[in-house]
């Protein structure tokens, strides 16, 4: 389980803060998704889009564009691929 900071009313000014909790908002994006790749295996787009706001939702709402972005950097990292047979599934490799 990934820890998130929180934020509050005075601390939002501060770029330190928000920084720290990008930062941990797309571990924790990240986290989903990979949790949900070892589960599946192979699962279309939307899908996967669902199953991380269903696992996310408790901590905070993320943007569809944040997903979209963590999804891509996972796949640079090679903990996934787009699907050769399918054009909106994606694989798990790692």
């Amino acid at each position: 389980k990934v820890p998130l900071h929180t934020t509050t009313q005075k601390d939002a000014s501060d770029d330190a803060t928000m920084k720290l909790v990008n930062t941990d908002r797309k571990h924790a994006i990240q986290a989903a998704i990979v949790r949900v790749m070892k589960a599946r295996r192979t699962i279309a787009h939307s899908n996967l889009i669902a199953e991380v706001f269903s696992q996310l939702r408790s901590n905070f709402k993320p943007t569809v564009q944040d997903i979209k972005k963590n999804i891509d950097n996972l796949i640079e990292k090679d903990y996934m691929e787009r699907a050769e047979n399918t054009p909106n599934a994606y694989n798990y490799i790692a």
